[in-house]
């Protein structure tokens, strides 16, 4: 892939920004990159795989928290259930 430098100054509130996108062990310059280039690449709709990823990731997600509250709930009915028959008992 073929790369082009380029040079340009940043007005203060954008470079300290950048400070605060900044990822452990990157330089400003990466940062600048990685923005610029995600920037460009959302506008342009060319985020197709990352696209995927997000979506596979979102299913990933969705499918742990429909476990987790699967789980979550078997409990409360049992417990619902054990107060029931506490009451019945009375």
């Amino acid at each position: 892939m073929v790369s082009k430098q380029f040079s340009f100054r940043l007005p203060d509130k954008v470079v300290q920004a950048l400070y605060t996108l900044q990822l452990e062990g990157e330089s400003l310059n990466q940062t600048a990159q990685r923005i610029l280039t995600q920037s460009v690449e959302l506008s342009t709709g060319t985020m197709s795989s990352m696209s995927t990823g997000v979506d596979n990731l979102e299913s990933l997600i969705d499918k742990r928290i429909e476990e987790s509250l699967a789980e979550v709930r078997s409990q409360l009915e049992a417990q619902l259930e054990e107060l029931r028959g506490k009451l019945r008992a009375r």
